[in-house]
């Protein structure tokens, strides 16, 4: 067996058309939130990338703590981020799902010998990201996470409800 060093899922994504009524279907209707809001742009996130390429994207996500999982609803807002290609290729629906790691080089070692790249990557607040390109092996969007001596827990522009 192969040395485990995805450790658990720490993350669910879901892309959606519109954040606000989102927002109230899965909070008002379902009863699931609180949620807190965030934008993702050139001014919170650094080093941002697509294929590897420099690239400024932009979006808003609402994030849901469940137990040790966190729910995240995205939503484009240019159409320079994955998200976006997603929803015109596909509609709304689950993106990726986030990976609590325990060592990031044997992650990119791994990722690196199977000639897998980031669809998109950046540090927002500190925290580096990127979505890997494991559709083809694992039929889903792999995210990886890994916090920076910088890290700092960001404050939402606002929370729902």
């Amino acid at each position: 067996m192969k040395e485990k060093i995805f450790e658990e899922i720490i993350q669910i994504a879901i892309v959606v058309e519109d954040l606000e009524k989102s927002l109230k279907i899965f909070n008002d209707e379902y009863g699931i939130g609180p949620w807190k809001i965030y934008q993702i742009d050139k001014d919170t996130t650094k080093e941002m990338k697509r294929e590897n390429k420099e690239k400024k994207f932009e979006y808003i996500v609402a994030m849901c703590e469940m137990g040790e999982v966190e729910l995240e609803l995205v939503q484009p807002i240019d159409e320079n981020s994955v998200y976006y290609e997603f929803l015109k290729n596909h509609g709304p629906g689950l993106h990726h799902i986030g990976f609590k790691i325990n060592n990031i080089d044997k992650v990119k070692e791994l990722f690196n010998k199977k000639g897998i790249i980031p669809h998109q990557s950046g540090i927002w607040n500190g925290k580096f990201f990127a979505h890997m390109k494991t559709e083809k092996d694992l039929n889903f969007v792999l995210e990886i996470f890994e916090k920076t001596k910088d890290y700092k827990e960001p404050t939402p522009i606002y929370t729902y409800p």
